[in-house]
């Protein structure tokens, strides 16, 4: 059985203001390359070391897939598996309780280096 190949133009995940184009080789529906497109004008092919190592980290073996909770004291590594329904209600109700406590403890971040303008207006306005 032969592997269907395709390359296909993608923009980089990350919204940095580069917008970068890049170009992606998939064989049988999982990428297999990540190069920077060299028709883009801005970075003429370049691709930033976060996603130049990008297929790396989506396919390491060390990649947590599913949500963990930690069960034992900090530091002692020992976590159970989680639904992501529950690790997102846990969350929001910590985030509610310190908001109600002491909102200066909560730190919306409304713009950092490597946000575009689609970050610039999300986090801070939930």
């Amino acid at each position: 059985m032969t592997a269907m190949s395709e390359v296909v133009r993608v923009a980089c995940p990350h919204d940095c203001p580069d917008t970068c184009a890049m170009l992606v080789t998939v064989e049988d529906g999982v990428a297999k390359k990540i190069q920077g497109d060299p028709e883009m004008p801005f970075t003429e092919g370049t691709l930033c070391t976060k996603v130049a190592y990008y297929l790396e980290r989506t396919y390491s073996p060390d990649r947590l897939r599913h949500p963990l909770k930690r069960v034992g004291p900090k530091g002692e590594g020992r976590f159970r598996r989680v639904s992501w329904d529950e690790a997102l209600d846990e969350i929001a109700a910590r985030l509610k309780t310190l908001a109600a406590e002491n909102p200066q403890t909560i730190l919306p971040c409304s713009y950092a280096g490597t946000m575009g303008m689609v970050q610039y207006s999300s986090m801070d306005r939930r």
